[in-house]
């Protein structure tokens, strides 16, 4: 009798020691209350991060995000409907920090251009020098720039426009991608959007598991147009990724005000493809 007492007195403190750990455990979890931001498809918002914008996941694709041109720490935000669901925003920028939005649908917002302050962030994750990061890439990419072609098979062409993929390379964590766009028209090409996404292989409707958009950490060249008559080389930059089975990296360059759409679709075989940058 005294045995299954002692026994019984035993488990109640078990139970009790952890019920205690797992209600200090649960305290020391705390919640990051996201940012509420409203955005039209009649304008741009602006959102100015104090460094430069590493990562961004978007919760569904009826939100179009991107880079400004030549500029690594503004993203720029449209709806792509005249209404979506609410939905969220998450980016990370190259000093760790994240950052995360409430999206929501309005048709006139009040604010378009937004500097967002240390306040705003929460330190999550931890990178290297971003100083040093950034002029790493930069002198690959003016290196890769001038490179010869080394892939083949990755090509589209339309009403005079051709877009090829002219390499793929690699270093330690990163991956760069060596693009040639050229203009066989008298019509300047204005660039309307410069996108890149992971998507699946089968065409059925598209949601937000079927999509992914990937922002590139930095883009060397002229992305606004092309003239008449001439070429462009783009070097972008990607964190180190390889393709899932039955999905493909989609590269995507739109004309303002025009037809003239170019689209890339890279599968994993030629991703592996990547050489060393020498």
């Amino acid at each position: 009798m005294k045995c299954k007492i002692f026994w019984f007195c035993a488990t109640i403190m078990v139970l009790t020691i952890s019920n205690g750990f797992t209600q200090q455990r649960i305290s020391e979890i705390k919640s990051i209350k996201p940012l509420e931001l409203a955005i039209t498809d009649k304008k741009t918002t602006n959102l100015i991060f104090p460094f430069a914008v590493r990562s961004v996941d978007r919760g569904n694709n009826e939100v179009l995000v991107q880079k400004a041109n030549k500029v690594e720490n503004i993203l720029q935000l449209k709806a792509a409907t005249g209404y979506f669901e609410n939905t969220n925003l998450t980016v990370i920028t190259s000093d760790g920090n994240l950052y995360s939005f409430l999206l929501y649908y309005q048709s006139d917002p009040v604010s378009l251009n937004l500097s967002i302050g240390e306040e705003d962030k929460r330190t999550l994750a931890s990178f290297t020098d971003p100083k040093d990061d950034d002029r790493l890439s930069r002198a690959f990419m003016e290196k890769i720039a001038v490179k010869k072609r080394t892939l083949g098979g990755v090509r589209d062409h339309r009403f005079g426009m051709d877009l090829t993929l002219k390499g793929i390379y690699i270093h330690e964590d990163r991956l760069f991608f060596q693009l040639e766009i050229n203009n066989r028209t008298f019509i300047k090409y204005d660039v309307g959007q410069f996108r890149v996404y992971i998507r699946d292989l089968r065409k059925t409707k598209r949601t937000a598991s079927q999509e992914i958009e990937i922002i590139p950490e930095s883009v060397k060249g002229n992305t606004k147009n092309v003239p008449g008559f001439s070429d462009q080389t783009i070097v972008f930059e990607l964190q180190k990724f390889t393709i899932p089975d039955k999905k493909y990296l989609s590269i995507e360059i739109m004309e303002d005000n025009g037809g003239r759409h170019l689209h890339l679709k890279v599968k994993n075989r030629k991703l592996i493809q990547a050489l060393p940058v020498w």
